[in-house]
This record gives C-alpha cells, structure tokens and sequence, in this order.
C-alpha cells in the first residue's frame, strides 16, 4: 500500500519518484553524532515488490528502492530471487526522471532501462559530472519465483533521480593535509545519509584520496592501519568513538594529533562535533594541531582608475607598506597577492608576466606571447602559461629562476583563466578541449624538486562563454560566462554539484571575498554579493586583485 505524502516540502520529489513512500525521521541534533549508522535528516521507505506485479514494475520498483539505504538496501533486496549477487555500493548513477524508459521482452525473462546519466558517485564515494547526455542501457533478467516475477540479474550500484539523488545521499569531505601539514585540503565525497560517519571514518581511515588529488596532500594515518569494524558509536557523554588497533598506540603523539584532525574535521562535515580515537575501547590522548585558514582579507585589494593600489576601506584605498608601489609600476592589468601581501603577481598591460615585492623590487618573470593572468602558489613561485599553449605552463620564483610543469593540461587545445587554491594543492583552470570549454582541476604533486600536475578532474564538460575564475572557498570554484550579453557565475563543487546565478551585466572579473562573491563590471564598478543580490561597493575601479588567503 502506497504510503500517504504529509510533509508538503517534498511533495515534489515524492511525486517523481512514484512508489517511493514518506522520510520517516526528523532532523537530529549533529552535535552528538550518530550511534552506529542510523541517524540521517530523514529516510525514504520505498516499498517493496507488490503481488502479480509485471516484469517492467518489478525492475522499476528495484530502481526506486536504490533510495533506501537503509539496513544495506534491505528493500530493494526483496526484488530479487533468492541467491541473486548485487552490490548497491559499486555506484550510483544519476539520471533525468524524463528519460528514464523501461521495455521488457515479450516472455518477461528480461528487462532493458535506458536512462540518460548526468552524474555518477563511484564506489569510493567520488561524483563526478557525466561527459555527456548518452544513453546507457541497463539490462535485468527475471523469473518466476513463487508465481511472482523476481529479478535473478542486476548491474551494480543504484540510479537515482536527480531530484531524489540529494536527499538520498549527502557530502561530506575527507580531510587531507597538504604537504606541510599546514591546511586542511577537503576531498568532497557522498556517502548515503544513513551511513555517513561510519562511511566517511572508513574512507579516511583505510582509503585512498580521490584519484586526481593523490600525490598533492598527505595523511597522518599509515597505510597498515585499518579501522576496527565499520562503525562510529556514540559514548554515553555524546563523544563519537572511532575504534583503532593497538598498532595505534606505538604511534608518536605528533602523528596521533595529527590523526586527530583529520578525524575531527572529517566527522565535523557529517554532523559530528566531538570526537575520539580509542584502543579497545580505552581513549587514545590526541588533539588538534593548529591549522592555516584559507579565507581572504575582508577588504578588497583593488587599483583604482586613477592609479591608486590597496585595500578598499569605504571610499579610501590604504596602501599596503612597500607593495603598492612597485605594484602601480607595472602598469597591471590583473593582480594576485600572496596571504602575507608581500608578493603581487601581476600581469601588465602590454601582456608580460611580472612579480611585484614588499621592498619595492619588481622582476620580469615571463615575456611569451598570450600569457593569462597568473597565479601564485603556495611557495611563493608565479605561475604563467600561454593561452595557446596550456602544456607549457611554468613556475618562477619571484626574482626570476623558472621551473616547468609537468603533465600541465594534457590534450587541451586553449587555457583562457587558471588559480592555486589557497592550500596550494589544486590548480582550476578554463580549457578549451575539441572546441568546446570545460572547466578542470588538478592536484599539484611536489617531489624532489619537480612539479607536476595530477590527472585532471573535470567540473564541467559544457561551460559556453567561460571566461574568468576563482576559488571561491576551499570546495567551490567561480566560474564568470558571458553568453548572448547574459553574465552568468557558476559555482561549481569541486566534488559536488553546482549552481548558477546571474551576475551583474557586463561582470569581467571574479574574486573570493571574505564571505561572499566580489565581481567587477567592464565600467569599473566593484559588487559584492550579500545572499541572492548583488550590492554595489565601489566605482571607478580598474583592476580587482585576487587575493592567496590573509595571515589575519
């Protein structure tokens, strides 16, 4: 029987997923974690099959039982003959409810879905963009069980809706450090709500960074340690419990601390605010190390049309202390300031690449033809790459000595806008790639003095009229497009999914703010954006800096 809808707010989805019954939970405090693996903001409670059903309505009540998680997809386990292997974790793919088409063979022993993926979650938790709208078809046979059609094959994994995919399954990121254990570097993965913490402690604990990120961050704990079972369980005075092997306690306390934080950060994005490791249920004595932030100084850095350079305080510009200076020598036409502000990386207008120090010293970093505006990492090199010729992408100091990076780019025909992410592991650039632009990421891997990037991971396969970007936080880029005079900034997940909005007419510059979105329009005019509207700031505004964090 199917059940009755009485929460109005998902009227919608439960609609589009038919058969699919009511959340049956509500929101539990995050701050005490879950106990074994069965809180979440609510749960679907699909039903199972039902009696002389056809061959067609059994297979697509499977699929709408891929929405239950809960007690391994105990539900969805009710379609199949007794004996049948299926492994709902192998993946998840996501599709458009439209698309979805069910056809079965004339006798019944067999069923064809064809569905159009336009996002998928792999096995490890990872989402990924679909490169294109191709159909895929998913094949089930059957046969008669007890004079009732059950399923005796199934591909792997679950579909899910897009509408549905979100509430089925939230994000949650696997903290990382970067090679100097100075930041957190989050790796963005999704995991059924059920399951979360226990899902998120296993993936820290025993897995693998993403495949694009390995090589760019470390991790505190050592391979050969592995959790003990596959919960997170919840003490009496509401700390989560992580259980550890006893290999842990010959750990030295800076490796334990460290251990720590990624734990506690990781748990943290699952609703988890208190957290420890034990030893046969003995707690292990850790803390948190002391991390750098990645957020940017409140203030704008701009320059200003009449040739001022600093932070944005009201209507003044202040100068920044021996910077502002070598800085309006250059004659910028796009600027990037280190955390510290006693670097600028600079692009001129007659298209060079130059460095602008705190002494008052500038260097000529880069003369090659069609140079972007460039970044600076996390050492305090620049780095600069022809538009045309994405591979030759190259890293100099700021007084001048250049290093060339490795697997910059492969089979991208164009760059048109790059940033280091403010932990300096990540790259996101705008490619071209076979005529189209794509928006990619990739890890920045260090090893005995060379650079090289990790294979790219794509955000966006389709991004028409992309032409500027920015990190904006530490799991989103800004992405500015311009199409048929429409400004458009796509925030997309780096591991997630993405929004659009649209933006001031005429944006050309994007930028992190402390706690927004700052873009400037081709009349000089400098916006912030304060929730869904954008709020004029300044006018009279030539260049809107990037800024690499603060020390504040």
């Amino acid at each position: 029987m199917r059940r009755a809808l009485a929460l109005v707010g998902l009227a919608l989805v439960l609609a589009l997923t038919a058969c699919t019954g009511l959340p049956t939970t509500g929101y539990v405090n995050p701050g005490r974690g879950p106990q074994i693996d069965d809180t979440q903001a609510f749960a679907f409670v699909p039903d199972g099959p039902q009696d002389d059903a056809t061959p067609s309505e059994i297979v697509e009540g499977f699929l709408r039982a891929g929405s239950g998680p809960a007690d391994d997809w105990a539900t969805a386990k009710l379609f199949l003959a007794a004996g049948t292997q299926w492994d709902p974790r192998a993946r998840v793919t996501i599709d458009r409810l439209a698309d979805r088409r069910a056809t079965a063979a004339a006798d019944g022993t067999s069923v064809s879905v064809s569905v159009v993926a336009t996002a998928g979650v792999d096995a490890d938790g990872a989402y990924a963009p679909a490169a294109s709208a191709t159909a895929e078809t998913l094949s089930f046979t059957l046969a008669r069980v007890e004079d009732q059609w059950r399923i005796t094959a199934a591909p792997d994994g679950v579909v899910l809706y897009e509408e549905v995919f979100p509430t089925v399954y939230q994000p949650a990121s696997i903290a990382y450090f970067d090679p100097t254990y100075s930041f957190i570097v989050p790796d963005v993965r999704w995991f059924p709500r059920a399951l979360v913490a226990s899902r998120v402690a296993t993936a820290l604990v025993d897995g693998q960074p993403s495949t694009w990120l390995a090589g760019a961050v470390e991790s505190a704990f050592p391979d050969e340690l592995s959790l003990v079972g596959r919960s997170v369980t919840l003490s009496q005075n509401g700390v989560a419990q992580v259980q550890l092997p006893r290999a842990a306690l010959s750990l030295d306390r800076t490796r334990l601390d460290r251990m720590q934080t990624q734990l506690a950060r990781s748990l943290a994005t699952a609703g988890i605010s208190d957290v420890q490791m034990t030893v046969e249920g003995t707690p292990i004595t850790a803390t948190e190390v002391p991390v750098r932030v990645t957020r940017v100084d409140p203030s704008p850095a701009v320059l200003t049309s009449i040739g001022l350079f600093g932070s944005l305080a009201g209507d003044a510009v202040e100068p920044i202390d021996g910077l502002s200076d070598a800085v309006k020598s250059l004659a910028p036409s796009a600027i990037e300031l280190e955390a510290d502000r006693s670097l600028a990386a600079i692009r001129t207008q007659q298209g060079t690449v130059a460095s602008a120090l705190a002494d008052g010293r500038t260097f000529l970093l880069d003369d090659r033809p069609g140079l972007i505006a460039p970044s600076i990492d996390a050492e305090g090199a620049i780095w600069s790459v022809p538009a045309a010729a994405p591979t030759q992408m190259r890293a100099t100091t700021a007084e001048g000595v250049p290093r060339d990076v490795g697997n910059a780019w492969p089979d991208a025909a164009e760059i048109t806008a790059m940033q280091i992410s403010r932990d300096g592991t990540r790259i996101a650039a705008i490619v071209t790639v076979s005529g189209t632009r794509e928006v990619w990421v990739a890890g920045i891997q260090r090893t005995n003095g060379d650079i090289d990037l990790g294979p790219p991971h794509v955000l966006s396969f389709a991004q028409p009229g992309a032409f500027d970007l920015a990190w904006l936080d530490d799991t989103t880029v800004g992405v500015l497009s311009s199409v048929d005079g429409v400004s458009t900034l796509h925030e997309l997940g780096v591991g997630g999914r993405g929004t659009d909005s649209v933006a001031p007419e005429g944006t050309r510059t994007v930028a992190a703010g402390s706690t927004s979105v700052r873009v400037l329009d081709d009349q000089g005019r400098l916006f912030s954006r304060r929730g869904s509207s954008w709020t004029l700031v300044a006018s009279g505004i030539r260049v809107l800096a990037a800024q690499q964090g603060t020390t504040s």
